[in-house]
């Protein structure tokens, strides 16, 4: 027996009713949440220029700075929130503390799997599905060539890594609008990474990286050294705005990719 007209009519508006249904026929798109956690706070390094001829061989002086309280850390997760929220407005932020001195010593290699990473990654994940985040922004420190720049080039010597102060109290400088010279420079410096995990995998997803430096010299200054002519307060300003602006470039490029 054939259906009636109002019978069709009304199969026919039950029909278009479940196709506007949202997600009707189609699995539903949850926001991400995305952790962010920095480990590159607990130290800086002081990186001191030494005079060397005929050998590719770092020999700069280092001197490690502890820093027991999270200062770098916060700094870096504000710059990575806030690159996160431009990048992907859409997506949860949630800010992760651990001060674990095995996970800082690891750093982005506590995705590799081996008996001193293993343990301290499902500690990490379980943490992270506790707190229902579905991805993380883990943010390590970074070595590479020293290079800061100059008004049409780069200067710099050996290696540096994470947060630190580059000293080189030899090199002769110019200013080229001033038409003044100098001897010797410091630069605070941030070299870091940001790598992107799928936290339910802990597959890593992406990685980019950072890099901020702030060169200070003596020129034009009525110091006697370039160390001089910043005060305390302002090589600490200083440190704070590169670990922003390099965090953050890493951040936002990496966070593009989700």
């Amino acid at each position: 027996m054939s259906l009636n007209l109002q019978a069709r009519r009304a199969l026919l508006l039950a029909a278009l009713a479940l196709l506007a249904l949202p997600g009707a026929g189609a699995a539903e798109v949850t926001k991400p949440t995305i952790a962010v956690l920095s480990l590159i706070g607990d130290e800086m390094t002081l990186v001191t220029r030494r005079m060397s001829t005929g050998s590719r061989l770092d020999r700069n002086d280092r001197q490690s700075v502890p820093i027991d309280e999270p200062t770098f850390d916060v700094a870096a997760a504000v710059a990575a929130e806030r690159a996160i929220k431009e990048a992907l407005p859409k997506a949860e932020r949630l800010r992760m503390s651990v001060r674990d001195k095995r996970l800082f010593a690891l750093q982005d290699g506590v995705f590799e799997p081996g008996p001193a990473s293993d343990g301290l990654r499902q500690a990490l994940q379980a943490l992270l599905l506790d707190a229902k985040a579905t991805h993380l922004l883990l943010i390590t420190k970074r070595r590479d060539v020293a290079q800061f720049r100059l008004a049409d080039s780069h200067i710099g010597d050996g290696k540096i890594e994470g947060i630190g102060i580059f000293v080189d109290n030899t090199v002769g400088l110019e200013d080229p609008v001033r038409r003044q010279s100098g001897t010797g420079y410091f630069a605070c410096y941030a070299y870091v990474k940001a790598t992107l995990v799928d936290v339910a995998t802990m597959r890593v997803l992406g990685a980019s990286h950072g890099s901020e430096s702030v060169m200070t010299t003596a020129i034009g200054m009525s110091a006697t050294n370039a160390w001089e002519a910043l005060s305390t307060a302002g090589k600490a300003e200083n440190l704070m705005r590169v670990a922003d602006r390099a965090v953050y470039a890493a951040a936002r490029e990496v966070a593009t990719t989700l």
